[in-house]
């Protein structure tokens, strides 16, 4: 059977709309299967490297010591960015002599941590419409200054307020909103004065890039003459800054973002930066050339752990069905390539908000589908048996020494031994806090613990 041409052409038009649509049904279906972790959980499997976990087991990296008690906490997770809080005084028999509080000051909403450099505190939070980003006395919780501006939550999913913390070198302060404002503040020189801007960027305007779902979390990375973050779009998925004139140096790729921040280490003589994505660990030299990359896809972009950078290693981990990988950072020519020691597919560390910390040979983190605190063993990427931290659920930590200092979400304050024998609390202490939210990082200098709530700050004293 024939057609007139005009109805031959509005038959091929149907079945080509048709073909289209059904194309369009099954690509929306496969990207929901994507997004919810099926392909993760059942069809991507744990792979090992017998040789270089042999390597690993017969020469198992050192980490570094803490910084000294002379530094403080400029940045996000602490001063070499690792969790470990600068050596300093710092008392442990909180089972005896609890924790005192020195100050309590009331803030608006985010989940932005602290930076604590010469006598004062810096975080973000939100007030009405503004994003504020503020200083305050480190021994008396009084406000300094505070910098606000106007920032857009109409597409942030838990729009409470900022994510990052700032960063301070000197007088100078980095910090980015959870819509993409990327600021550098000058603190005044007599107290009671106004920051100045000296520059800002808008990220996803700029590099092209869509807001992340929860907002922007990336806290900004200063080495040397620059200053890195993730902006995490189509022309440039991370971007270095000359941190005195904010004039930009270099940009690399167009992976989406994630809410990680990066990491930067000499690694075989070379100054390197790691740069955790929605999709993939970068490894970029100091001047913005891809070394070596390695694909690390998790539903949702949720990539939110900093990599743990343990001497020509790197950890990785994330929750919704991914689970925990290491990686050697071999030299390849003038490179370095990414070689897989283990990779454990939804186990048995998935870190949510929380990045772990490390201790010898071990890991302690929250394994967010289990709800609670592990001890991993990342000469071989296993769950150390026995240690039994159940009471522990999901929460923030870092290192002192050979203690954990973790907030829960519920806001209880723990101490515990960083120890792989046994899981051993030394003493739980209520803060005060409400809700279940409390995902904010402690920080610990000079004897002093900075804590933040759903609503509030609050410094206790720890000091022998």
């Amino acid at each position: 059977m024939t057609f007139p041409p005009d109805k031959a052409r509005r038959r091929s038009a149907r079945r080509l709309f048709l073909a289209a649509g059904v194309a369009v049904v099954l690509a929306a279906g496969g990207y929901l299967v994507y997004r919810s972790g099926v392909v993760q959980k059942w069809f991507v499997k744990d792979s090992e490297n017998t040789e270089e976990m042999a390597r690993l087991r017969d020469a198992p990296p050192q980490v570094s010591p803490p910084a000294n008690s002379s530094a403080e906490w400029p940045q996000w997770f602490g001063p070499l960015r690792d969790g470990r809080a600068p050596a300093g005084p710092f008392r442990t028999d909180w089972d005896k002599r609890p924790p005192k509080e020195i100050w309590s000051v009331p803030c608006g909403g985010g989940f932005s941590s602290m930076a604590v450099v010469g006598g004062r505190v810096y975080t973000q939070d939100r007030s009405g419409g503004d994003e504020r980003v503020l200083c305050l006395d480190a021994a008396t919780g009084h406000t300094v200054w505070q910098h606000p501006y106007p920032a857009n939550y109409k597409d942030i999913g838990y729009g409470i307020g900022p994510r990052a913390v700032p960063t301070v070198e000197g007088k100078r302060v980095y910090a980015v909103g959870a819509a993409g404002a990327f600021l550098c503040l000058e603190s005044p020189d007599a107290p009671g004065g106004a920051a100045k801007e000296l520059w800002r960027h808008d990220l996803p305007r700029e590099f092209q890039a869509r807001v992340p779902q929860w907002g922007y979390a990336c806290s900004p990375l200063v080495d040397g003459d620059q200053v890195i973050v993730q902006p995490g779009g189509r022309d440039g998925t991370v971007a270095a800054f000359d941190k005195a004139t904010g004039a930009l140096k270099w940009k690399f790729g167009a992976n989406p973002a994630g809410y990680s921040s990066p990491v930067a280490a000499t690694v075989h003589g070379v100054r390197t930066v790691f740069a955790l994505t929605g999709d993939s660990l970068l490894c970029l030299r100091a001047d913005g050339l891809l070394m070596g990359s390695f694909e690390w896809g998790t539903s949702y972009n949720a990539n939110i752990a900093t990599p743990v950078v343990l001497d020509d290693y790197v950890f990785i981990s994330a929750a919704y069905n991914q689970g925990c990988a290491l990686l050697r950072v071999k030299p390849d020519g003038e490179r370095v390539k990414l070689e897989v020691v283990y990779q454990r597919r939804n186990k048995p560390l998935r870190s949510h908000f929380s990045t772990p910390v490390a201790s010898g040979k071990y890991l302690y983190g929250f394994d967010t589908e289990q709800g609670r605190l592990i001890c991993l063993n990342y000469v071989d990427g296993r769950e150390v048996e026995g240690w039994d931290a159940k009471e522990v659920k999901k929460g923030s930590l870092i290192l002192a020494r050979d203690h954990l200092i973790i907030l829960t979400e519920t806001g209880d304050l723990i101490l515990a031994d960083a120890t792989p024998d046994e899981f051993r609390m030394v003493a739980k202490v209520p803060t005060g806090f409400g809700g279940a939210q409390n995902w904010t990082l402690p920080v610990l200098v000079d004897g002093r613990l900075y804590l933040r709530g759903a609503d509030k700050l609050i410094c206790l004293d720890v000091r022998p």
